[in-house]
């Protein structure tokens, strides 16, 4: 098979991009071993079934029990089983001691036991040579010399022939293993791995694992015991289906005898049915609720894939996508998996049974009928690859469609807002027609089969009818014969329609799967779980050197050498122009993403050693846009853990939002509705401060929670920051200047770098950024009392100057 590991053989890790991998060597699978295993395979099915065909029955098994050298060929089928076996287990061996001693060239014991393997192989087929030989030469002999030889079946005589063409072959390509074998250094592949276990190319790329209807079979893997059981169902009512044209044609026969043979073979046709109708039910059952089971499954296996990947994977991935995956995707591959697989297997135990007993009948109608079958099956595989093809691009164009559906309705009140109505109708539309032009294609497409096949089958059906007809009129088979041909020519029509019918279905589930593979097979780069609990856990945070681009915008450096260190119990504030880089450092403190140098330090460990889990009980986050489930106001306080309702009340308290939360009605239990839509911005504040507050967390990140509220609201949620930061340390990107006169030291982020940092006091005594900042709040805080014409930079650091900005009050 490609990409075959013939053994692991791990070399020094290369460096890559500035990472390391380790290499794996593989062999290809056109290669001198499975050319030789080919020709022995082939060479052992050739002599079974040379051996299996030789003549009747009772000659066949006296030449077995009544063995003579001369008369009977039983020893040479005994040998191509047998050295199929052995050709395969030395082969094994001897590729794997060959790539050993490839890695180490220099080990003398190797080089005994690979010499050893080469001299056991080349002598066992140079035996199985010189016998087949031997035997066919006094065979000759025999058939030219002895006159009173009985000689054998017309096969005993191929098979003779064919043993002794194939050892001669088999023994010439053993004496070129040798070069063959040094070979393997050059046409062995190699393999590079990242940390994560993924294959990469040279770029340090992730190559993405293929989809085929094996890998699709693997989904059902967990329902293997409940698929049994509908095999075995399956394989029952298969056998009633089978059997019934035969009954059916001697119902006719009987009819023309009397009616007691009439009533006797009617009786037993009746039996026959009502014994398969149990089974072929249980059958349906079986299968149904296994794909039930398959697909739920699937869908909870696709999910937990999803919701662990990192931040990065959501920045680029649209959510519509994301949900057409969980929903569409994974029924379309249901019955591919179970009751497409019942079909495929009922299907053919139903074409090859019935053409088994069709030969029974009569050989020659059943090779009419058979030569239709290579234009099916060929077919087949065309429209097969075709709708594989066709069915991931209608795949992709109906996720397409779901995420601007998604898109439009989660954000219904600004659609409202601008009375863009129709402009989300008329995006929806394009992208529905650009899915129904696909699935145009893939209707005439199948159609068009469907109508070739159907001709086909239909075809072979009237000319076995018209040969059938001829040979009753000859009086060679009777009606009841022809009767019970043509119930099981229809058998293999429909059968074969519903065989190439299923093809098409299962590659359309391999298109729609190589989507959900890549879901499946997709490792975080920053993982959600796993890592080191401390338990001595001080509050600080470090930052040294740390330079990060986002995965995202890979050309755009947002932080470039940003140092600096947050003692236990600070408050910090970050300031700095917007696009500063501001955020970004809050993203990688919570671990949405890795710096690309440097490193982050929480307490006196490297955050990338920590488990993400204990991180984030310890470390909280309150955005300026806090987004709330629609669920309860009690559900969304305790989203971040276990909490009782005492425990609940106690942190709304602290966040300022226990007397609202109370005078709704239901209390505790209000819903909130889709991203908190039924409360007020400062409500949702609080909430979320609540949230955040309840895990108890030792460092508390803060984006400027009151930029966005009204004067009542924003004193409420303020006093609620204030209580939060008691006995914490708090980092807060501030854009209002009271929030960073009270900060114990000020960082000013401006183009990805620490522009400057020290107090709120020191600061305004350099002439820098921060200055700068303090002035336009200034200009903002006047403004209301000035005409619009006098809100000037100058007017506004006159005023600085004048009010001495040094000791400026709160302009909020």
């Amino acid at each position: 098979m490609d990409g075959e590991r013939a053994d692991c053989h791990l070399q020094d890790p290369r460096v890559v991009n500035k990472k390391t991998y380790s290499t794996l060597y593989t062999l290809p699978t056109l290669r001198y071993a499975n050319v030789v295993k080919t020709i022995v395979f082939i060479d052992g099915i050739s002599s079974l079934a040379l051996w299996l065909t030789g003549g009747l029955s009772q000659y066949f098994i006296d030449n077995i029990v009544h063995f003579h050298f001369l008369e009977s060929v039983f020893d040479l089928a005994l040998l191509a089983t047998v050295k199929t076996i052995l050709v395969f287990t030395l082969l094994g061996f001897l590729e794997h001691a060959s790539m050993d001693q490839i890695e180490r060239p220099y080990n003398r014991s190797l080089s005994t036991k690979k010499n050893t393997l080469h001299a056991i192989y080349i002598i066992f087929l140079l035996l199985c040579m010189a016998f087949a030989i031997t035997k066919g030469g006094l065979i000759l002999n025999a058939l030219l010399n002895d006159p009173k030889y009985p000689g054998m079946h017309l096969t005993f005589n191929i098979l003779t022939i064919s043993a002794a063409v194939f050892s001669i072959i088999e023994f010439l390509l053993a004496l070129a293993s040798f070069a063959f074998m040094r070979r393997l250094k050059l046409g062995r592949i190699k393999h590079m791995y990242n940390d994560n276990g993924q294959e990469v190319d040279e770029e340090g790329k992730v190559i993405k694992k293929g989809t085929s209807l094996r890998r699709l079979a693997t989904l059902a893997k967990e329902e293997l015991p409940l698929l049994v059981s509908g095999c075995v169902c399956l394989i029952l009512s298969s056998g009633t289906t089978m059997v019934a044209p035969l009954l059916f044609g001697q119902v006719v026969d009987a009819a023309q005898k009397s009616m007691a043979e009439l009533n006797k073979s009617v009786l037993i046709l009746l039996g026959v049915y009502a014994g398969g109708t149990v089974f072929s039910m249980c059958r349906s059952w079986t299968f149904t609720i296994a794909g039930q089971r398959v697909v739920a499954s699937l869908r909870q296996r696709l999910f937990a894939r999803v919701i662990i990947q990192d931040i990065a994977f959501f920045d680029v991935t649209r959510t519509g996508e994301l949900t057409n995956r969980l929903s569409s995707d994974t029924g379309v591959i249901q019955n591919a998996v179970t009751v497409n697989i019942s079909m495929l297997l009922r299907n053919i135990l139903q074409v090859l049974g019935s053409i088994v007993l069709m030969f029974v009948i009569n050989p020659a109608l059943t090779g009419v009928l058979l030569a239709v079958v290579p234009i099916v099956s060929v077919g087949a595989v065309q429209y097969g690859m075709f709708v594989k093809k066709k069915q991931q691009k209608f795949q992709d164009r109906l996720a397409e469609a779901s995420t601007v559906a998604e898109e439009c309705i989660s954000s219904a009140r600004t659609v409202r807002m601008f009375s863009s109505e129709r402009a989300s109708i008329k995006a929806y539309d394009e992208k529905v027609q650009l899915s129904y032009q696909v699935g145009k294609i893939l209707a005439i497409a199948g159609g068009a089969f469907e109508g070739v096949i159907g001709l086909a089958a239909y075809g072979a059906i009237v000319l076995v009818l018209w040969y059938g007809g001829k040979l009753v009129f000859e009086q060679v088979i009777t009606a009841g014969v022809l009767f019970s041909f043509m119930l099981y020519t229809l058998q293999v029509s429909i059968a074969f329609g519903t065989l190439s019918s299923l093809y098409g279905d299962f590659m359309k589930a391999v298109g729609a799967s190589v989507r959900i593979f890549d879901l499946l097979d997709r490792v975080p780069e920053v993982p959600c779980q796993g890592g080191d609990k401390p338990i001595d856990f001080d509050g600080s945070i470090s930052f040294h050197n740390v330079r990060f681009t986002y995965p995202s915008r890979p050309d755009t450096e947002v932080l470039k050498d940003v140092s600096f260190s947050v003692q236990p119990g600070q408050m910090v504030a970050l300031v700095g122009p917007s696009g500063g880089g501001k955020s970004t450092i809050v993203s990688l403190i919570e671990r949405f993403y890795d710096p690309r140098s440097g490193s982050v330090d929480v307490g006196s460990y490297n955050l990338k050693t920590l488990d993400p889990e204990w991180l984030h009980a310890k470390v909280s986050m309150v955005g300026q846009e806090p987004v709330l489930f629609a669920s309860s106001i009690r559900d969304n306080i305790a989203y971040g853990r276990e909490a009782s309702l005492e425990e609940v009340i106690e942190a709304s308290k602290q966040a300022n939002a226990h007397d609202f939360i109370l005078s709704f009605d239901e209390g505790y239990d209000t819903l909130v509705g889709e991203r908190g839509v039924r409360l007020s911005g400062g409500q949702k504040q609080r909430v979320a401060i609540a949230r955040a507050l309840i895990m108890n967390p030792d460092v508390l990140l803060l984006d400027e929670a009151t930029s966005a509220l009204d004067a009542e609201s924003e004193h409420l949620v303020q006093e609620a920051i204030d209580n939060a930061m008691n006995n914490r340390t708090v980092l807060v990107i501030a854009h209002r200047l009271s929030t960073v006169k009270h900060a114990s030291k000020v960082l000013v982020i401006d183009k990805g770098q620490v522009a400057e940092q020290g107090t709120h006091d020191e600061l305004l005594e350099r002439d820098g950024v921060y200055k700068k900042l303090v002035l336009r709040q200034l200009m903002a805080g006047k403004a209301g009392d000035k005409k619009e014409g006098d809100s000037s930079l100058e007017q506004s650091e006159e005023v600085a100057e004048s009010e001495k900005v040094a000791t400026v009050p709160d302009v909020d």
